[in-house]
């Protein structure tokens, strides 16, 4: 009876054991094998917004789902702001990240990005009947930029450089909003969310003045440790860019150029 019950425990042991391997396929932040968490922070804009029926939607959005779609592979998106974005990335808390991150040296030490998928730039932007209309205008100024933003960064240079101050806010909307209502004077922020802004008419009383600052590239986001995903993504990226995919889905949400 008990040479039974050894061997009952024994199969038992071994059943736990294939079990837990069966259950090896959960990766990176409660991703699969056949799925991929991706961290995006909806902008309202033409990068990743949501539609009347709450579905995400926007360039980001369809560029991520077609790449991994190549490879079989789902997209589960995970909302947060965007300051969150490269701490989750570094903690391996999703497989990557769509929300138009401006490629950097400081940001590849801790994740890795595709191969640049759109080219963008940083602007400034004041009201229609301001008398700012270059950088050499900024004394005494307030410039508002959104958290852990390369905007941002700009702004404390320019700030630095021309004796101006500098406000901080979360969410895209409120720097427009900020600027109209009049708490700050000018607003740095990448050119086609600006773009898309004032093309819109919900930032109809703001302009763009001056040339670009910066040039910048925006990368999609991969965890360190998942470079197999990384490799994909630019094969089927350059692909699309060969073959007149990327060109239509640009067409799509910026027009064509």
């Amino acid at each position: 009876m008990i040479r039974r019950k050894f061997w009952l425990s024994l199969v038992a042991a071994c059943l736990t054991t294939i079990g837990l391997a069966g259950c090896g396929s959960q990766e990176t932040g409660g991703s699969t094998s056949s799925s991929l968490i991706f961290a995006v922070a909806p902008d309202g804009g033409a990068f990743s917004s949501r539609d009347s029926a709450g579905k995400l939607t926007g360039f980001d959005i369809e560029l991520v789902e077609t790449l991994a779609a190549k490879e079989n592979l789902k997209v589960e998106w995970k909302e947060m702001k965007f300051n969150g974005i490269i701490p989750a990335l570094q903690a391996k808390q999703v497989d990557g990240a769509a929300a138009s991150i401006t490629i950097r040296d400081d940001r590849k030490q801790v994740t890795n990005f595709t191969d640049p998928y759109f080219d963008s730039g940083l602007v400034m932007v004041v009201k229609k009947d301001s008398p700012i209309s270059s950088v050499n205008d900024l004394k005494d100024k307030t410039i508002v930029a959104k958290q852990g933003t390369s905007g941002l960064e700009k702004a404390n240079e320019l700030a630095k450089e021309h004796g101006a101050k500098v406000k901080i806010l979360e969410d895209e909307a409120t720097l427009y909003m900020d600027v109209e209502a009049g708490g700050s004077d000018v607003l740095i922020n990448d050119f086609p969310f600006v773009a898309s802004k004032i093309k819109s008419g919900t930032a109809a009383n703001l302009k763009i003045i001056g040339d670009k600052l910066t040039g910048e590239e925006y990368g999609i986001a991969i965890t360190k440790g998942k470079e197999d995903v990384l490799e994909k993504f630019n094969k089927h990226l350059k692909e699309m860019k060969e073959n007149g995919e990327y060109q239509k889905l640009y067409d799509k949400y910026f027009g064509s150029n």
